[in-house]
């Protein structure tokens, strides 16, 4: 921020430029991280995804039949579960009452059974390509192993959703927030490290409108942005002044004027910060959107 109108930010409710407001939801360092974290992670969700079939459901909402099949032949797969085997089990079925013979594929880990062996065979009524041999999957991987794989996209949703609610509180006291001036009254650092560099909490006490006196909470790997002016400006909610954000722990870099108006210092920066988040939903958008019309 301009050292020059530190302390000269214009009164409630102010506009707040769209980049400024962009990069306070998607440019700090854990929302970035999040995000390229997430749309790593996808990767795999997506492979296994397309690898684990999820027609068992069918079985649980929908009319079941049962009829005998053939096991035709066995194929070995590069796929394994705990260093097991998976094989695909194809077999071939009929349903007397269509007069129709259909044919499938099922998977099981380990188990292997031999061409020629007669199976029972579940079918859905309404639709018999989705069928399967009673007791194995229509899919090479067990659904558990995708909902494993779904753990590490999970982090990353976590890791984004907390930084986008982050920026949102921060986006609304830019526009609504009171100004007070907060004195450092504690630095601990925590067990977080971005780029080899410890995360420290810094503790800050405010005097609000009402007389009372706050805390303000700010977490930065680089604590002496923080801690280079004797009192630091930061903006409360006056409804509950407990909601409080550093200006200067704000990403964006948000400059003011001799006015008091907020400004844009580097737009560059803002749009930056959008890269990923597009990149990623653009990218898995169009994945879905395959992988429904298949």
């Amino acid at each position: 921020m301009s050292q020059t109108y530190t302390y000269n930010l214009s009164g409630p409710p102010r506009p707040v430029p769209w980049p400024i407001r962009a990069q306070a939801m998607f440019g700090g360092v854990f929302s970035q991280f999040g995000w390229l974290w997430l749309g790593f992670t996808m990767i795999f969700l997506w492979l296994f995804g397309s690898l684990t079939s999820l027609n068992g459901l069918f079985f649980l909402v929908s009319d079941v039949g049962t009829t005998q099949g053939v096991v035709s032949t066995i194929g070995d797969t590069s796929a394994s579960e705990n260093d097991t085997p998976v094989y695909a089990n194809h077999y071939a079925f009929r349903v007397e009452r269509l007069e129709q013979d259909f044919h499938g594929i099922s998977y099981t880990t380990g188990q292997r059974f031999s061409e020629g062996e007669r199976v029972t065979i579940e079918y859905v009524s309404s639709n018999p390509n989705i069928s399967r041999i009673e007791g194995t999957r229509s899919g090479t991987f067990s659904p558990w192993v995708l909902c494993l794989v779904g753990l590490f996209p999970l982090v990353g949703i976590i890791f984004v959703t907390v930084s986008m609610w982050s920026g949102f509180k921060a986006n609304r006291l830019l526009t609504h927030g009171r100004v007070a001036l907060g004195t450092l009254i504690d630095k601990q650092p925590t067990s977080t490290r971005i780029n080899n560099q410890t995360v420290y909490k810094l503790t800050f006490e405010f005097t609000a409108d009402n007389g009372q006196r706050y805390e303000a909470v700010a977490r930065s790997h680089q604590p002496f942005v923080l801690e280079d002016e004797p009192q630091e400006q930061l903006l409360y909610d006056p409804q509950n002044p407990r909601k409080a954000v550093l200006l200067d722990n704000l990403p964006g870099e948000p400059d003011i004027d001799e006015w008091g108006n907020i400004q844009v210092a580097n737009i560059g920066r803002s749009l930056r910060s959008l890269i990923l988040p597009v990149t990623v939903l653009v990218i898995n958008g169009l994945i879905f959107v395959v992988v429904m019309r298949l």
